[in-house]
């Protein structure tokens, strides 16, 4: 088996864990869909926005985060269960491991969101544009990204079951200091100025308002280069915790 064979395995094996279980992924959608839906559509009464229109593309965003954390569930799962040293028995270095669960994770955020985007489209037909194909480009790239965090909480985590409350806290804190459930005009009421700006450089945001570009709604400026830049940022990092949890796990066979 050549390494790039043994690398296309290990990233077939990861999607099939998250995508197997036909109807945990359905009930999941269709938890994102009332939200999307029944939220959507009972603040717009009791706020000065359509908020439905608005909270949409937030819904598709989340659900990319929470299928590229998976990912990284899967990955401590393995660290725990012995299925890391048996991918390192492959004939499969360790940045190429690495490299394949981010690659994992990129692809089930991009398919996840994606189920979710097109539903979305269905509910509002502006959504359909000529820049749809470079969003998909952005989730996966974003996706990828997240991936890297669910690296970082590995590494922070270490063995036992630290890496679920590791997972929620960090989960709560990037989507809450974000433009995904809320304008930015509401948290700029709210923080300073610094932390504004965290918020609009969070690749959450970029990518929640590139889906929104396209909507009659206010929405901030969209900057490509800054989604890229955020997002390979935490990519390094998380090929990095990778690289050196794996070489651990090499070096003392256990965590």
């Amino acid at each position: 088996m050549s390494e790039l064979r043994a690398a296309l395995s290990i990233v077939r094996v990861d999607l099939g864990y998250f995508f197997r279980t036909k109807w945990l992924l359905l009930t999941l959608i269709s938890l994102n869909l009332s939200d999307m839906v029944v939220a959507g559509l009972v603040y717009s009464r009791i706020m000065n926005i359509d908020y439905f229109t608005f909270f949409a593309p937030g819904v598709v965003v989340a659900g990319l985060f929470t299928a590229s954390l998976d990912v990284g569930r899967r990955v401590h799962l393995g660290l725990t269960e012995g299925v890391t040293q048996y991918y390192l028995s492959l004939p499969v270095s360790i940045r190429m491991l690495a490299l394949s669960h981010l690659i994992s994770a990129g692809l089930a955020g991009t398919i996840y969101s994606g189920i979710l985007l097109f539903v979305a489209m269905l509910l509002l037909p502006s959504l359909f544009s000529y820049t749809i194909l470079a969003t998909i480009v952005s989730m996966f790239v974003v996706s990828m990204g997240l991936g890297g965090v669910a690296a970082i909480i590995n590494l922070v985590s270490g063995g036992g079951d630290r890496y679920w409350q590791f997972a929620e806290g960090i989960q709560s804190l990037i989507v809450g200091l974000s433009t995904v459930f809320y304008p930015v005009h509401a948290i700029e009421s709210v923080f300073p100025s610094f932390v504004v700006r965290m918020v609009i450089l969070n690749p959450l945001s970029q990518l929640a308002e590139e889906i929104r570009s396209s909507l009659p709604i206010e929405h901030l400026t969209f900057q490509p280069y800054e989604l890229f830049i955020s997002s390979l940022l935490l990519f390094i990092i998380g090929f990095l915790c990778y690289n050196h949890i794996f070489s651990e796990v090499n070096r003392r066979g256990k965590v």
